[in-house]
């Protein structure tokens, strides 16, 4: 009787939720435009909440360095600090940061907006004062600034002493699905540079089975010159998410002068919308270990006095790119959950300034920059509807098993073996705008780069160019948009450069990025927008079983994609061309699923 009673208190709140996914909306959004901003001023959502000058911003003195200082030696560890309950910080107060602060399983720190942190990292006491923020599994983060009053986090140092890595950063450690092994079992694995935090060696694992695991919500936040080195090729970037699941919330994220990646995911579900990466070290935004979640609106921007140091060291070098993407490191395609996380809608500035050609670096920015993205190790990244402008080359498809996740007949037939893959498990880099190919980087002797796109050296690396130079050039619904129009000030957006403390990336009249955003023709996307209408009319019971009790339901076809939500509109799981649904990894409740023919409600007991 008592889960008789809680199943249908369950359904009379299912058509209470209407109204809170009417409210909320899904995590995509079809534009007409491509990149991440129209050419309305009143819908810049840049606007307010942005800084592109945070070395010479005027930030409060601290007034508080008790509560999130890590190095008391009152602490029964000094160099760490836990938070086990719930703590709420106070906006009126502006708080210094060091030592490592945990949210350990159970706990919670909330942020109210307004609210400025400055933290100061030094590895030269003992313990080290590293000034991060750690979330451990099970606590939650709940950062909630507003377009008015963003919450930041920065350097504690004076106006123009600021620099990149001057704090370790934000680190979120989730319970979803990755495909990092570590020894026989995945669901444990520890973030990079962690295993010498001496004074907790278990200190920041992640992973588990939980796609739809909550750690709390982040919206209207400043991140400013975090991304620290605990030691060699060993970072916290800007914000690192590991395994974070999907029933975390991620907005409006500004991170500038990451003295790493500005954006990481290992592995994960969680979505996300409306972030920036602004003169970061590495990458802008970087993918990995199975990482399968959304992401609508974003912006990068290159900076060519910001790049990675080790560019040209004799090992464990890293150039700087836009996107960077990889399954696992040793690229093994049968190593799941596959990458094959979705962005829509970014405009990606490189380091060439516009009306500039690449030529024009210095020999130390053409060594240090490449790409706009970088595809290699079996990843499927999915990058759409999107902008690319100013660098080296704009794709490169690193390794065989990434030219075989393009399924171009022409490219598949240069690997061995010469089989594509599942249309499900493909690359996607479609409907995009891409500006100065023909001022980028082409080689003069070897066959690997044409300024479009590069191949990694092999065997047929010319042919296989060709051939994925002729796969970006598809014509179709989904074709890319290159070289519409020269590389000058006033041909596609405002004011995009990276040295301009005011940059506006929205369009010009009659900018190429105006038109082709296509939502419809591709199967990516196509399942992934509903709407309060569809959802109210959610009543056919065509999928089976329903309710589901063994983690696995039916369509009764195969569909060309699917994408499942919680009640509150939150994309939880996505898939195409399938016939099934695996949802074990899912909890008890209600949810929608999105097929071809409409939504449909169903309950996992």
């Amino acid at each position: 009787m008592k889960k008789t009673s809680t199943f249908f208190i369950a359904l009379s709140l299912t058509f209470l939720s209407i109204q809170i996914m009417a409210q909320t909306g899904f995590r995509l959004n079809p534009t007409s435009y491509v990149g991440a901003l129209s050419s309305d001023d009143n819908a810049d959502w840049t606007k307010s909440w942005t800084n592109f000058d945070p070395k010479t911003t005027s930030y409060p003195a601290v007034t508080d360095d008790q509560t999130l200082n890590g190095m008391l030696t009152s602490l029964p560890v000094p160099g760490e600090n836990d938070i086990t309950t719930a703590v709420t910080l106070d906006a009126s107060k502006v708080y210094a940061l060091s030592g490592i602060i945990v949210i350990r399983n159970g706990g919670s720190l909330t942020i109210p907006a307004g609210t400025i942190i400055r933290a100061q990292a030094d590895q030269s006491t003992t313990p080290k004062n590293y000034a991060s923020l750690v979330v451990e599994r099970g606590g939650k983060l709940n950062i909630l600034g507003t377009a008015t009053q963003p919450v930041v986090f920065t350097s504690a140092k004076d106006v123009n002493k600021r620099e990149r890595g001057d704090w370790g950063g934000i680190l979120i450690a989730g319970k979803a699905l990755h495909n990092l092994l570590d020894g026989t079992t995945n669901n444990n694995v520890q973030m990079e540079g962690f295993n010498n935090v001496s004074f907790d060696p278990n200190l920041a694992r992640f992973g588990g089975v939980n796609s739809d695991d909550n750690s709390g919500e982040i919206k209207y936040l400043r991140i400013e010159f975090g991304g620290f080195a605990f030691e060699a090729n060993k970072e916290i970037n800007g914000l690192t998410l590991g395994a974070v699941g999907s029933g975390t919330q991620l907005g409006y994220i500004q991170v500038s002068y990451s003295g790493d990646d500005s954006f990481e995911w290992f592995g994960g579900s969680v979505n996300s919308h409306h972030l920036i990466a602004f003169k970061g070290t590495d990458d802008d935004f970087d993918t990995d270990n199975g990482y399968s979640g959304l992401s609508q609106f974003g912006i990068g921007i290159k900076d060519t006095s910001y790049f990675d140091l080790t560019y040209n060291a004799p090992s464990g070098s890293s150039t700087s790119e836009g996107f960077e993407s990889d399954n696992e490191a040793t690229g093994t395609a049968s190593v799941r959950p596959l990458t094959s996380g979705i962005f829509s809608n970014y405009t990606m500035i490189g380091p060439v300034p516009v009306g500039t050609k690449y030529s024009q670096l210095n020999s130390v920015a053409k060594s240090a920059f490449r790409r706009g993205a970088r595809i290699r190790r079996n990843s499927a990244l999915r990058i759409v509807n999107s902008i690319f402008m100013g660098y080296r080359n704009f794709l490169m498809i690193d390794s065989d098993s990434c030219v075989r996740r393009t399924n171009f007949p022409a490219a598949v037939a240069l690997i061995n073996p010469n089989t594509g893959v599942e249309i499900s498990d493909q690359i996607s880099f479609a409907n995009n705008l891409i500006v100065n190919t023909n001022a980028a980087f082409t080689s003069t002797t070897d066959t690997t780069a044409n300024g479009l796109v590069e191949v990694a050296r092999g065997t047929n690396s010319g042919n296989k160019l060709n051939a994925l130079d002729s796969w970006l050039k598809q014509a179709g619904p989904l074709a890319n948009q290159i070289n519409p129009v020269e590389f000058l000030n006033g041909t596609v957006l405002v004011n995009p450069l990276a040295s301009s403390v005011t940059p506006d990336f929205k369009p010009v009249v009659a900018s190429p990025a105006l038109s082709q955003a296509n939502f419809v023709d591709n199967p990516v996307l196509r399942n992934l927008i509903s709407s309060s209408t569809e959802i109210k009319q959610a009543l056919i019971q065509a999928i089976y079983p329903n309710p589901v009790s063994q983690g696995i339901i039916h369509f009764g076809r195969e569909v060309v994609s699917y994408g499942i939500f919680d009640i509150n509109g939150h994309l939880l799981l996505h898939g195409m061309y399938d016939e099934t649904a695996d949802v074990h990894s899912l909890s008890s409740g209600i949810y929608f699923i999105k097929l071809d023919g409409g939504v449909q409600k169903f309950i996992i007991k």
